[in-house]
């Protein structure tokens, strides 16, 4: 034991405190580890020690032992030393070392925090909500999930998360909110099959049909986009599950948050089911951890500031979905002056616009129509890096959690209770806003959620709870910035005809707004099958049978937007 951390005093009665927020909830959030970094079986010494052992004794049990000898302060330490060590430090069992335990101490302690990065740790989340996701595990940059997916996955009727200390009547009122979600849902599925039928029909090739295999897949593309479009009217309080894996140093800082105003309970109670499980496998979690910071100040919501706040934020759009609200005025020249010394080359040999359309034409750098992004590693390329852009934007808390899976454009996101003003406030997909039979079912629809949310919020049910019956409709309005190789990336995905129908609409009208001020790189703000035409990479579109039916490749962006019928 360390004197850094005796008896485990600074962060163990938290622990224990949030442990027992299991019971705020009739089914708690099932977490459970499922990968931690290890040694790989042929590690020094791992075959010298199986070989005195006869087969019957090597059993799963054995080779976990044998393997499982490093804990994570023993890579911290052993990592630390590498950098001061003349020759190699080799990873191993240093739990023992009294230099080795002063080491990770101080390391930590100093932040110097890289040697906690060599770690990372898969958990699968089970019952976990859209919003505790949305708002905390998808929040940061550093962390990678698979998550089952609304657009491609039909909902279960009941699946939400349910508080346990409600009345009797705010129980009632509660069910009550969700269940009418959730029947609205499966309702919404049967009415917009006839209009989902009728556009995919109208998307895609007639002589498509004629195969079976083709009109299966088609078909089946139906049923995804009624469930991708019913979804909005779903709570944020339905389940989802997801695998998540992110590095020690990240679940150190998380558990060490937890008192920031943003953590609800079920995101206390997830992570301290984190430490939990990590502790069980390698109790060296246990002298890593420190506990949360209690001192971070709190912020009062008020409805009327809300309200006034989304008005400025959504007259600076002026009707637009997203405003660039930042990009260099001299970003022309900053790109091509960057280039220039990357290649050595004068301005006296090579123009701006000479130079603008090598780095940002797919035909000239094919890098640039890559799924593997290896432009990352290329000098010229990375020129791209050395501009900023930040936008504004307004959409639903559904096609949020989409924005939030390009974390290489971060952004800043509010908090659940700075969304909510007591007035409804959602968005509405491109199918229904269409069809004015649709969008009136769904406009009621969405005037009783909200009205079912006053109800609960006025019964006296925090506001942490009823809060999570707003509709994945809800608005979310965010600034969001990076740079420009990031943001490229991001838009080769979100200009795809398969990409989600919200986060397609703002890439159209984000690239539009940088072509104003950069028109070189018009050639590159394409979908990837636009891109890879020019680059003359084959075949055009990567998506293979999933390819959307329309010839997008031939397309300019100005006709991107208005060819998008689902």
């Amino acid at each position: 034991m360390t004197e850094r951390n005796k008896g485990f005093e600074p962060y163990q009665k938290y622990l224990e405190k949030y442990l027992n927020l299991e019971n705020e909830f009739v089914e708690p959030p099932k977490i459970s580890l499922q990968l931690i970094s290890q040694l790989p079986v042929n590690y020094d010494k791992l075959d010298e020690e199986l070989n005195k052992l006869s087969p019957d004794e090597v059993n799963p049990e054995v080779l976990k032992s044998l393997i499982g000898k490093l804990g994570l302060r023993d890579i911290a330490a052993t990592t630390a030393f590498q950098c001061y060590a003349p020759g190699i430090a080799k990873l191993k069992d240093r739990s023992n070392d009294p230099k080795a335990q002063a080491v990770a101490d101080s390391t930590l302690d100093a932040g110097h925090h890289t040697t906690r990065m060599h770690s990372n740790l898969t958990f699968r989340f089970e019952g976990v909500t859209r919003s505790a996701t949305h708002d905390i595990f998808h929040f940061h940059p550093f962390y990678n999930s698979e998550q089952q997916s609304q657009r491609y996955v039909e909902a279960k009727e009941g699946n939400y998360l349910i508080p346990k200390n409600l009345t009797e009547k705010q129980r009632q009122i509660y069910l009550e909110t969700a269940s009418f979600s959730n029947t609205a849902y499966f309702e919404l599925l049967k009415i917009l099959h006839p209009e989902i039928d009728r556009r995919i029909r109208q998307t895609y090739p007639n002589e498509g049909w004629r195969s079976i295999k083709t009109a299966e897949r088609l078909n089946s593309k139906i049923a995804k986009t009624s469930q991708e479009i019913s979804r909005y009217v779903l709570p944020i309080a339905q389940k989802t599950i997801y695998y998540h894996t992110l590095n020690e140093i990240q679940l150190l800082r998380m558990f060490r948050a937890c008192e920031m105003q943003n953590f609800s309970k079920e995101a206390k109670y997830i992570l301290a089911r984190m430490v939990s499980e990590v502790s069980n496998y390698d109790p060296q979690i246990n002298y890593e951890l420190d506990r949360p910071l209690t001192d971070v100040p709190f912020n009062s919501f008020k409805e009327e500031f809300i309200y006034e706040q989304k008005h400025e934020f959504d007259s600076a759009l002026n009707s637009k979905r997203t405003l660039l609200r930042g990009i260099p005025e001299n970003a022309r020249s900053i790109l091509a002056d960057t280039v220039r010394n990357v290649l050595g080359v004068p301005s006296t040999q090579i123009s701006d616009k000479v130079i603008l359309d090598n780095l940002l034409n797919p035909g000239k750098n094919q890098l640039l129509a890559d799924v593997y992004e290896t432009g990352m590693l290329d000098p010229k390329t990375s020129s791209l890096r050395q501009i900023n852009l930040t936008f504004a934007t307004r959409l639903s808390h559904t096609a949020d959690s989409q924005r939030q899976r390009q974390r290489r454009t971060p952004g800043a996101t509010p908090p659940i209770e700075a969304l909510y003003d007591g007035r409804p406030d959602y968005a509405t997909p491109l199918v229904i806003k269409e069809n004015l039979t649709l969008k009136d079912y769904y406009d009621k629809i969405m005037c009783k959620i909200y009205e079912n949310v006053g109800k609960a919020i006025d019964a006296g049910i925090p506001k942490e709870y009823a809060l999570l019956l707003l509709p994945n409709a809800h608005y979310v309005r965010v600034v969001e910035s990076g740079d420009l190789f990031d943001w490229i990336h991001r838009w080769k995905q979100r200009l795809c005809y398969l990409a989600q129908e919200e986060i397609f609409f703002i890439s159209v009208e984000q690239v539009r707004q940088v072509i104003e001020k950069l028109p070189e790189a018009q050639s590159i703000f394409l979908a990837p099958c636009g891109i890879r035409q020019k680059a003359t990479v084959k075949p055009r579109c990567p998506e293979g049978e999933r390819w959307c039916g329309k010839p997008v490749f031939n397309w300019q962006i100005e006709k991107y937007k208005e060819e998008r019928l689902i």
